[in-house]
């Protein structure tokens, strides 16, 4: 007789420190007093996909983006096999506070060896052994995107670094804003010119990240700067707000370094390229147009 199979799904959820050294999110369960992974049993109509999420975010009170599948594991608990599927996470900026709860009472962010050493099960042992993280964490997508509309250059009379959006950028920055939003982006990195500030700040708020301030995205680039700086956001969903002698220039430096484009270059106010990004390696770049209004 074939035994009952329990679904689950839970999150192997990783993060990078301020020094570049890969952290893993382990939980304590008052119920078992034992150290693991969040995970939980599948609701029904759910995909394994949105029970990771689910129950991550309420154990841990962290909304995460799945980066990767990890696979499966298997193991026999009283009258049934539980089958959890796992994923590789990265934590989103619109995370809550941990607060204990029922089902957690306390998390650690440790090393990957520190944390082999207090999960208290050798299956969720074997994952993290077999997850290839330093790979997985350089997964993303960049979004190379230029400032919208801004005014007439030559009847600007002020600093040019405070010429601000006109009405139509203002516009298109909302409507970029509902664009990348659904798009789990992790950071927001942009020139400091006031017309690619103002582009970005919508979405900063829409989903409580920072804006990061970088001159190396600035008009009239150090293009080596500028590629550092995007290299090393490689591996985070995010927003790279710079101008039209920036970008254009970068993604050249990129298309060295293997990345294909799937459209001829474009590079108007209020467009964007995604640059999704496998393993570290640039693989390919998506166009999108600016918002257009009539």
């Amino acid at each position: 007789m074939s035994s009952k199979v329990v679904r689950a799904a839970g999150g192997l959820v990783f993060r990078r420190t301020a020094k570049g050294n890969l952290k893993v999110l382990v939980a304590h369960r008052p119920r078992y007093d034992d150290w693991s992974f969040p995970k939980g049993k599948t609701d029904k109509g759910e995909t394994p996909e949105q029970t990771a999420v689910r129950e991550v975010r309420e154990e841990t009170g962290l909304n995460c983006r799945i980066v990767a599948p990890l696979g499966p594991t298997r193991y026999r608990i009283p009258g049934a096999i539980k089958e959890v599927n796992w994923y590789a996470m990265r934590p989103l900026p619109d995370s809550k506070r941990f607060r204990k709860n029922d089902e957690v009472d306390a998390l650690k962010w440790l090393s990957r060896k520190s944390a082999k050493k207090t999960l208290d099960y050798e299956r969720d042992q074997e994952l993290l052994g077999s997850a290839d993280l330093k790979r997985i964490a350089q997964t993303g997508t960049l979004h190379l995107l230029r400032h919208a509309a801004a005014g007439d250059r030559t009847k600007w009379t002020g600093d040019d670094r405070e010429r601000p959006l006109t009405k139509k950028g203002r516009k298109q920055a909302a409507v970029l804003t509902r664009g990348f939003a659904s798009l789990e982006i992790e950071r927001i990195v942009t020139s400091p010119f006031a017309r690619c500030v103002e582009t970005v700040t919508p979405l900063a708020e829409a989903i409580g990240a920072e804006v990061e301030l970088s001159d190396a995205l600035a008009e009239g680039p150090d293009i080596d700067a500028a590629y550092d700086l995007i290299d090393s956001l490689v591996g985070n969903n995010a927003v790279i707000c710079s101008h039209g002698d920036v970008i254009p220039a970068t993604i050249n430096r990129m298309m060295w370094a293997g990345l294909s484009l799937e459209s001829r270059f474009y590079c108007s106010k209020g467009s964007s390229w995604a640059i999704d990004v496998e393993g570290g390696k640039f693989m390919t770049g998506t166009y999108t147009p600016p918002p257009q209004f009539a």
